[in-house]
């Protein structure tokens, strides 16, 4: 069935945070990344392909993943105006947005990344992709961060979104008291913390919080740290970009875990 011209200004729309919340749903493009949703299981509502798109080989090797998936076949000029990038493949998919949780959800399973206040939605991106690359189960996205389906921030995660088992955004307040009651130890990134590689961790029951390039860590998370740490740097940069940190650091623990 082809796009009609009210379907593709409410798809355009997704664009902003607020309609995608009002909407409940967001827009995803590029074949890996569909293919990626699709292979995952999470919920596609709708596939929105070119023609010139569907008789490509990537194309034809979607087809075999899509199942009885909707399929709305889109123009040229459709695929253009609904796409964010300067060279658009052809190939989009409408997902459920998450239900909005208070809290994070349960079980709280170890390690965890938290990240509060990430507000470049590339940062964030790459910070998820990493999360994803490392296996780390829990990621925790402050309110006040880019949104977690920002189109950049799901282009940068490279389909971390589908993969990470407890991705959530919300709050965070609503999950610290819980960090303390279940032991997990809680560690901050900063510039004046204990260097890197005198850090001893106790096994996997830990959590690192990441905060603001700007601002650094938030004051309610300075309270409760159990450990700060930082990374030694040799040159003259006044820090580091926080995806490039996180990535040290979720290294360098995963490394050291026993």
């Amino acid at each position: 069935m082809p796009l009609t011209r009210t379907e593709l200004q409410s798809l355009r729309s997704l664009a902003q945070k607020k309609h995608r919340h009002t909407q409940g749903r967001y827009l995803i493009e590029g074949g890996r990344l569909v293919g990626e949703a699709i292979r995952s299981g999470v919920q596609v509502e709708r596939l929105l392909l070119t023609d010139k798109f569907t008789a490509s080989t990537a194309g034809e090797q979607l087809a075999g993943e899509t199942g009885g998936l909707e399929v709305t076949r889109l123009t040229a000029t459709q695929a253009e105006q609904l796409s964010l990038t300067p060279h658009p493949q052809g190939v989009f998919a409408v997902l459920a947005l998450p239900s909005p949780d208070r809290s994070p959800p349960q079980p709280l399973e170890p390690p965890i990344l938290i990240l509060d206040g990430i507000a470049d939605p590339g940062n964030l991106g790459s910070i998820l992709r990493t999360a994803d690359w490392f296996a780390i189960p829990t990621v925790w996205v402050s309110a006040d961060s880019a949104d977690i389906t920002n189109p950049k921030v799901v282009r940068g995660g490279m389909g971390a979104h589908f993969h990470l088992s407890h991705l959530w955004q919300g709050d965070l307040a609503a999950g610290a008291d819980r960090l303390a009651t279940e032991g997990v130890t809680l560690m901050g990134a900063t510039l004046d913390g204990q260097p890197l590689d005198q850090v001893k961790l106790p096994g996997r029951s830990w959590a690192l919080i990441v905060g603001s390039e700007v601002r650094g860590l938030n004051p309610f998370w300075r309270e409760r740290l159990d450990l700060a740490v930082t990374i030694p740097g040799r040159g003259q940069a006044e820090s580091l970009n926080v995806s490039v940190a996180v990535g040290v650091l979720l290294h360098y623990f995963l490394s050291s875990e026993g």
